[in-house]
């Protein structure tokens, strides 16, 4: 292995070490302390959370290269090399239910995104606005 290319394996390594360093951070919220929320008593009722986890990762690296020429002396000039990583991530929690515990028993309840619906509701009312506009003139010229 030539001496660059030795140069930037190693250089590499740290940034690997990163990013999995970053993906077992993430994986952290997997676990079901993240989901579920610590129990609250309050008399005879206890409550406990129940949420949604969301959790996206990018990672990427790029290399390099380069041309050399001979010259007369049958020595290379002009060899190149690069190289470079990068990456992240993110994660979002929202509740979703909240487990009510008391002495009628076990009841769960969700918790309703207004603006989750609304969302939904007018990302597919345009759809269909879109899907109609187009079967109507396809209609009305034939095409």
């Amino acid at each position: 292995m030539s001496e660059n290319l030795t140069k930037i394996a190693i250089e590499a390594v740290p940034n690997q070490q990163a990013a999995n360093e970053l993906m077992a951070r993430l994986f952290d919220i997997t676990k079901p302390e993240a989901v579920f929320s610590q129990p609250v008593t309050q008399g005879a009722y206890t409550v406990i959370t129940a949420s949604e986890l969301t959790a996206g990762i990018g990672v990427g690296y790029g290399g390099g290269g380069g041309s050399g020429q001979e010259t007369p002396e049958n020595q290379q000039s002009g060899v190149g090399f690069g190289g470079g990583g990068g990456g992240g991530g993110g994660t979002l929690a929202r509740p979703v239910a909240a487990i009510i515990i008391g002495p009628e028993g076990v009841r769960v309840e969700p918790i309703v995104d207004a603006t989750k619906i609304a969302i939904a509701f007018f990302t597919a009312f345009g759809a269909m606005w879109m899907a109609l506009s187009k079967m109507r003139r396809v209609v009305s010229t034939g095409k």
